[in-house]
């Protein structure tokens, strides 16, 4: 499998063609983060010809950070170019909006390697990334020490590069502050806690270098016909839900006819059954 690099390229040469709307708050989260420590993962963009409206490339994925970037003013973004087909581009998007994982190992991770491996310094790689330099720098470190799995988390945003780098070089009463800080800040809670305190624990058993296990991805066929199956049952949904409308469209038809009768209503009232559910009552109002 040929490998794939990354390039810093324009933004102003990008189209989005499948736009969505976003979260306000989910994308505020993702320009403070990018904003503190740069962009840690790359967009996956398409080149076509070049049109009369400037634009080059299509992007696959990655439209918020495409957008977070933008919104702190830069004008480029590293990104890496994919070559699929149309029907395999929009699967890849599909793809990455329903799992949001990113592959064990990154193209990223692999560029720093192949800058680094050419003599580039941190600096330079930071700038041809489009990423901060304090966040190369870390991940230059933990590099340098072998410490692959860690690189690993930080790279797939699940380890905070500064909690990284504590694991690696300090002792067990420093990790569990870095811990601490994490989760204060709201950077490491949940699911992602249990799995940086786990990795801790096997790290103390068995020691810092342990292999990094990449997990077979499913098929691109397979994932298909996921969501070929989850689209029947949304569609299904759809038909239960009409029919159970208009049966409830009925029942409130009648109802009103029903009520309309004074002495039905007196009777009613009467016999202490005129109470009724507040939201049925807003149906028949």
């Amino acid at each position: 499998m040929k490998a794939q690099r990354i390039e810093s390229i324009p933004i102003a040469e990008i189209r989005v063609v499948n736009p969505r709307a976003r979260n306000k708050h989910t994308f505020n989260g993702i320009v403070k983060n990018i904003g503190a420590v740069g962009l840690k993962r790359p967009i996956t963009v398409s080149r076509r010809q070049p049109e009369a409206d400037g634009t080059q490339y299509d992007l696959v994925y990655g439209q918020g950070r495409l957008e977070a970037v933008a919104a702190l003013g830069g004008t480029r973004i590293p990104a890496i170019i994919t070559e699929a087909t149309l029907k395999k581009r929009y699967l890849m998007s599909l793809v990455e909006n329903i799992a949001r994982k990113q592959p064990p190992q990154s193209a990223l991770l692999r560029e720093v390697r192949r800058l680094k491996d050419q003599g580039c310094k941190n600096v330079t790689i930071a700038d041809r990334l489009g990423l901060g330099k304090s966040y190369i720098d870390g991940i230059v470190r933990l590099l340098r020490v072998g410490e692959d799995q860690l690189v690993g988390q930080v790279v797939a945003g699940t380890l905070p590069l500064n909690v990284a780098i504590t694991i690696a070089s300090a002792g067990h009463t420093d990790v569990q502050r870095a811990l601490s800080q994490a989760y204060e800040k709201g950077e490491l809670r949940g699911r992602k806690l249990i799995a940086v305190q786990r990795m801790i624990a096997r790290r103390s058993l068995r020691g810092r270098n342990l292999p990094t296990v990449d997990l077979p991805q499913p098929p691109v066929k397979d994932l298909a016909l996921e969501y070929e199956q989850q689209t029947q049952k949304q569609r299904s949904l759809l038909k239960r839900a009409a029919v159970v409308h208009a049966r409830l469209a009925l029942i409130t038809m009648a109802l009103k006819s029903l009520l309309a009768d004074e002495r039905l209503r007196r009777l009613l009232r009467t016999e202490k059954l005129d109470s009724m559910p507040q939201q049925l009552a807003s149906r028949l109002a």
